[in-house]
């Protein structure tokens, strides 16, 4: 049966391996937005080269997001709205940076692959998955902190955030190997043979 946990940042690799899929998780405390591959690599070249990191990521929780927003005269930011993007485009990036970074949850939509479900159970990760078209629910939950390695557009900069209470998020895949994602897709194929008899299809 799912629980509600609520958890605080820097999270412990004991409360992460606690949760299970379906959980419903609110989060508080630090994020950072990796919105881009460069996001990825750059923080995996750096500590590769023993490069010290402008951010604490361990124990902390990365989101895979876009947000809207503009810097006020006075650095302060007026935070308009964010919403996941799909997470499936960082399967290339996320296992190494898992395993070098000591992030202990990923916030995103859409699940990821096989390779990093491994690193999530090897590291003691979760997947936090959000609700898809909900930005006006999340978006209170959070307060934009910083900014790092400022791009031509503000829409691309690496954010710190600040959560409260952040959710609901929902366990979708756990640090036991586990996967919503898997589940479902293996649920599919099981049915499609009598999909295709169905409907006459060889």
């Amino acid at each position: 049966m799912s629980k509600t946990v609520y958890l605080t940042t820097p999270l412990t690799e004991e409360a992460v391996r606690g949760l299970e899929l379906d959980d419903v998780v609110y989060l508080s405390g630090e994020a950072y937005t990796m919105m881009y591959p460069q996001h990825f690599t750059r923080i995996t070249g750096m500590v590769k080269a023993g490069r010290p990191l402008p951010m604490e990521l361990s124990g902390r929780a990365i989101y895979n997001t876009g947000t809207i927003f503009r810097r006020r005269t006075d650095g302060s930011y007026d935070f308009r709205a964010i919403g996941a993007t799909t997470s499936s485009k960082f399967n290339a990036y996320t296992p190494e940076f898992l395993r070098l970074t000591g992030v202990r949850a990923v916030i995103g939509k859409g699940g990821m692959d096989r390779a990093t479900l491994e690193a999530m159970e090897a590291c003691g990760c979760v997947y936090l998955a959000v609700v898809g078209g909900c930005s006006a629910i999340y978006t209170p939950s959070v307060e934009i902190e910083g900014e790092y390695w400022p791009q031509p557009s503000w829409a691309d900069n690496q954010l710190k955030l600040r959560l409260d209470r952040f959710g609901p998020l929902f366990v979708a895949m756990d640090a036991k190997g586990n996967s919503t994602y898997e589940a479902s897709a293996g649920a599919a194929r099981a049915r499609l043979p009598e999909i295709y008899r169905k409907l006459g299809i060889e």
